[in-house]
């Protein structure tokens, strides 16, 4: 009987990489690069050893390899893991691939190429390999080492970014072109797999296997996991998506169940068999004539990968707040690209969009860069030593001040996930909407001042200010995240300073990239530069008193109608209860104590700091209370300083107040406002010194009316603070000072008996 071509090209495949492999590991060296090399020494390309037969096959077989690969790193994936890299590794990845995406499509169009291969080529050098540093790190030792666990945990972060990088990949690889419009299309289809994939794995996979638990054998285990994986990979092809991705779906759902390690475990052998084949067949492509041919290339591609890697990586770790000693090792030791390129090399040959020289090349430069990790992973001290000595003394001390050794454990406490959290919310929705604007613009607006305006320059200057000023407000909301957050993460540890501020420059540059967009419909001038152009104007929206009042506006408004029945219900039952909890509740009252003496030092002094959030409403000296004292009040030693604000405002300054030497905080435990009213009675406090609340309901006529609350003169003229609004059934604590005072507002004033007085005589508040 004739043996298949399939069977006897498989066993030349396994018998030589095994073989091969065997010697580099005998040479210490990663066994990726030994399937590699086993794949070059049995391809057509190599006549001194037994080629394989059926190429077509074998190709069947690597595609099989990538699903388990993608199924094993699904396996490993966890929204738990991710929380636990930090803010750190976000920074990080983020910081490394917008760089390495850049500079690798810049250098691919400096050496000629083709559009399609510089955007791909710049996909596959933003990513390092995962397989290569895990296993330097386990040769060296470090894997325990602070440095080693982030980059671990930017791997992780890498990875999954690869996965939505491989998205619009395919998406511009259809069109042949950076469609913004398709591109959301494609995301959304994501997203809609995305929920069905949550659904899957927290209510209906978990179920089915907990129920069926005592019939699962391993035999039975491996054969309902691997029919999962490949019935994930049927819908996302049906969707439209790429096998990798149904893949990495497959193996997602099954890591959040009990039986993950168990599957994991009996999964492995299938990854390692089918890996090892992919590996193969990359080594397969490798044609000497064309790495001969491109010699240069891949020495240049090589070295930009190495340097690119090295410098963007050290600046990224920097700019997450971690020291110096920590960015050099990690930023020395991801000077690769690797496993996830191929497969990203793999898609762009699939859709026939990148030319067949590329994926030999990007091999070709995978293998230079693996062999010199271990190199510059040794020698990463001696360059810590040598830029310690001979850096700046001022730039040193700098980055002494703003980075810690600590800040991969500071960056995980609930303050940097929640003010994360919102930031990512935020920029989201904003996003979408000055995409949706652009869109818009530039398909409606313009072709209809096109049609009425003679001159297309005039119309197209028209249109692209119109649709500027339309996204202005949005500019400005997608700034105007959590202040006492931002401030609390600031004055916590001063290696927080720098994660915070790359977070603020990265919503500037977002914000700059859509006005660009509309910018480079009138301006055949460089996307990088309009970016750059852009960002100028964004810095002064976004730090405009005026537009920041009227944004927190239609925020407002906003918030109002989308939770208006919940907001409605709240309200009916807060006026059963007899009083307003949202205010009494929500507003601490903390105590401060001026312990020595002070040169002059005025409340406007404390003030005046951006991170001083709070309201001092009772200055108490020698037995004497002033009420709201005035913004030019001298404080003196032995003062009492009675400070309100939220649960947050309050700690950020008792946080910036601990850098005063001068000031104490109190024993005295924190007091809602509430409390702190109702007991200025107990504490023997005159009726006419005590604090009260008082309610002003803003009319049309009114002297407030479409003032923001900083010159409405509530405080200078009758000594009254705005502790909150109620807009509608929207309650607001605390507002901003640059909040608009609209018809229709309930606002709530702190003060004396003499401001309400002085309300009454100004006809303000009802006797």
């Amino acid at each position: 009987m004739e043996l298949d071509y399939l069977i006897s090209d498989l066993a030349l495949i396994l018998i030589t990489a095994g073989i091969v492999t065997l010697i580099f590991r005998k040479l210490k060296q990663p066994v990726v690069l030994g399937y590699i090399a086993a794949g070059f020494l049995i391809s057509p390309n190599f006549n001194y050893l037994p080629t394989v037969v059926a190429e077509a096959d074998i190709h069947v077989w690597a595609n099989i390899g990538i699903v388990f690969l993608m199924f094993g790193l699904g396996l490993e994936f966890s929204f738990k893991k991710i929380a636990s890299v930090g803010g750190s590794a976000f920074v990080v990845a983020l910081t490394v691939m917008s760089s390495m995406i850049l500079i690798g499509t810049g250098v691919g169009s400096l050496m000629g190429w083709a559009k399609m291969d510089c955007i791909f080529l710049g996909g596959m050098l933003s990513m390092s390999s995962t397989m290569i540093i895990l296993k330097a790190y386990e040769e060296f030792e470090l894997k325990k080492e602070k440095f080693a666990q982030l980059v671990l945990g930017t791997l992780v972060i890498e990875d999954i970014a690869g996965i939505f990088m491989m998205i619009i990949l395919s998406t511009i690889s259809v069109s042949r072109t950076v469609s913004g419009l398709d591109m959301f299309k494609e995301i959304g289809l994501l997203l809609v797999f995305l929920i069905i994939w949550l659904v899957l794995g927290i209510y209906l996979i978990p179920s089915f296997l907990k129920m069926v638990s005592r019939l699962l054998n391993n035999e039975m285990l491996l054969i309902l996991s691997t029919g999962l994986c490949l019935g994930m990979v049927v819908i996302a092809n049906l969707i439209g998506f790429s096998t990798a991705l149904g893949a990495f779906m497959a193996g997602s759902i099954l890591a959040g169940t009990v039986q993950s390690v168990r599957i994991e475990r009996m999964i492995g052998p299938l990854k390692d068999l089918f890996g090892a084949i992919f590996f193969v067949s990359v080594g397969m492509l490798l044609v000497p004539s064309t790495l001969v041919d491109h010699l240069g290339e891949i020495i240049v591609i090589s070295v930009v990968t190495i340097v690119g890697q090295m410098i963007f990586s050290t600046i990224g770790i920097l700019l997450s707040g971690q020291s110096l000693h920590t960015a050099i090792r990690g930023g020395f030791s991801m000077v690769q690209i690797g496993e996830f390129s191929f497969i990203v090399a793999t898609l762009g040959m699939s859709l026939g969009v990148i030319s067949e020289f590329l994926y030999p090349i990007v091999v070709c430069v995978s293998v230079i860069t693996s062999f010199t990790t271990p190199i510059f992973i040794k020698k990463s001290e001696m360059v810590y030593e040598f830029l310690n000595r001979v850096l700046p003394e001022g730039l040193r001390i700098f980055i002494r001040k703003n980075t810690s050794e600590n800040q991969s454990n500071d960056d995980k406490d609930k303050d940097w996930y929640a003010y994360i959290k919102k930031v990512f919310y935020r920029t989201l929705v904003c996003s979408v909407m000055l995409f949706i604007i652009y869109w818009a613009g530039v398909n409606y607006l313009e072709p209809f001042m096109l049609t009425y305006v003679e001159s297309d320059v005039t119309a197209k200057l028209i249109s692209a200010g119109i649709i500027c000023a339309v996204m202005v407000p949005f500019v400005a909301l997608m700034h105007g995240t959590n202040t006492a957050l931002f401030t609390k993460l600031w004055l916590k540890h001063r290696s927080n300073r720098l994660p915070l501020l790359t977070l603020k420059t990265l919503r500037i540059l977002i914000a700059a990239c859509f006005v660009a967009l509309v910018l480079r419909e009138l301006f055949h001038i460089p996307y990088i530069i309009l970016v750059l152009l852009a960002a100028i104007p964004i810095i002064f929206i976004i730090r405009s008193d005026y537009v920041k009042g009227r944004t927190i506006n239609i925020e407002m408004r906003f918030m109002s109608n989308f939770s208006e029945r919940t907001l409605a219900r709240q309200k009916k039952e807060r006026g059963i209860k007899g009083d307003y909890h949202w205010l009494d509740e929500s507003l601490l009252v903390a105590e401060f104590q001026v312990t020595d003496t002070i040169d002059n030092k005025t409340i406007y002094d404390f003030a005046k700091s951006r991170a001083f959030r709070v309201t001092i409403i009772k200055i108490i000296r020698n037995g004497e209370s002033i009420n709201l004292p005035q913004v030019m009040e001298t404080v003196k030693e032995g003062d009492i300083l009675h400070m309100m604000g939220s649960e947050d405002e309050i700690e950020a300054c008792t946080l910036l107040l601990e850098n005063e030497d001068c000031i104490e905080y109190t024993d005295r435990p924190d007091m809602t406002l509430k409390n702190y009213i109702y007991g200025q009675t107990f504490y023997g406090v005159e009726p006419e010194k005590q604090l009260i609340c008082c309610p002003i309901k803003i009319d049309s006529d009114s002297e407030f009316y479409r003032k923001s609350i900083k010159n409405s003169g509530l405080r200078e003229k009758y000594r009254g603070s705005v502790i909150g609004i109620e807009r509608g059934n929207l309650p607001i604590i605390n507002p901003n000072i640059e909040t608009i005072i609209m018809q229709g507002d309930l606002l709530w004033v702190l003060g004396s008996k003499r401001m309400a007085d002085s309300l009454i005589k100004g006809n303000v508040l009802d006797d």
